[in-house]
């Protein structure tokens, strides 16, 4: 058996698990309640509602995507080590990338069904208020995406090595700090000589700028948006998601399963 054969029957297996898992349902049942309660926010609004149903869809598609990338991926390996259902998995000859690889797929496969679908449920709402789909709104859910795929990456990264709630604590850090990594930008920019700078400039390297995969505005005020950004930042998604899941695979191949 190849090692493409392998890792998609990982994948396929992890696939079928997470599907199953309650947490994707009642996040899609959470996005529909919340579209609604946007869709009656937005009949308070003055002129053009379709643009608080954008703003706050594509919101809730992104922090359901996300919650459920943390809280289902924490326990994604954490769980089978902790009830040894792993050790006939890794006695097979299963190198232990394979197997990390093969998960990931797998979840993220999950994910993105619910969240594509999350944002099928969006556009059917923006259609109802007589709104077209624009190539923004698009560009904006495709790259939003990215950003739960790299979530997702972080959250199996954390399982390897410590417990779930450690794991969900340090990946919602790294989110949080994700989001706000602009602003870490901006404040290097207006004090170079800070004392916090070498510091701050090391977290910025290593803390993903999500700012990349945020195209809200743009969507939301139909402004125009370059391809070469679209292309940056999916280059960026890929790269970073590879380099977590490297440091996943080496951090899971010395990890004791006795």
């Amino acid at each position: 058996m190849g090692s493409i054969t392998r890792i998609l029957a990982v994948a396929q297996t992890t696939f079928r698990e997470t599907i199953r898992n309650k947490i994707l349902h009642n996040m899609l049942g959470f996005a529909v309640v919340m579209f609604g309660l946007a869709w009656v926010i937005s009949s308070w609004s003055v002129g053009e509602p379709e643009k608080v149903i954008t703003d706050l869809g594509l919101t809730i598609t992104v922090l359901a995507g996300v919650v459920i990338a943390i809280f289902a991926g924490i326990v994604l390996v954490h769980g089978e080590v902790d009830r040894k259902t792993i050790l006939p998995i890794l006695a097979k000859p299963l190198p232990r990338w394979e197997y990390v690889l093969g998960k990931f797929i797998g979840f993220s496969g999950a994910v993105m069904l619910v969240y594509i679908g999350m944002n099928i449920i969006l556009i059917v709402f923006l259609a109802a208020l007589g709104s077209s789909v624009s190539m923004q709104l698009i560009q904006a859910i495709y790259l939003s995406m990215w950003e739960v795929l790299l979530v997702v990456a972080l959250a199996l990264m954390f399982s390897t090595f410590t417990s779930p709630w450690l794991a969900a604590l340090c990946t919602i850090i790294i989110f949080i700090a994700g989001r706000f990594s602009y602003d870490i930008k901006f404040f290097l920019e207006a004090n170079p000589e800070a004392a916090t700078g070498p510091l701050l400039r090391v977290l910025y390297v290593i803390i993903p700028n999500l700012s990349y995969f945020n195209l809200r505005h743009e969507a939301v005020h139909l402004l125009q948006i370059p391809a070469a950004t679209v292309l940056t930042a999916t280059l960026y998604g890929l790269v970073y998601c590879a380099i977590v899941l490297i440091m996943a695979s080496l951090a899971f191949r010395n990890k004791d399963l006795a």
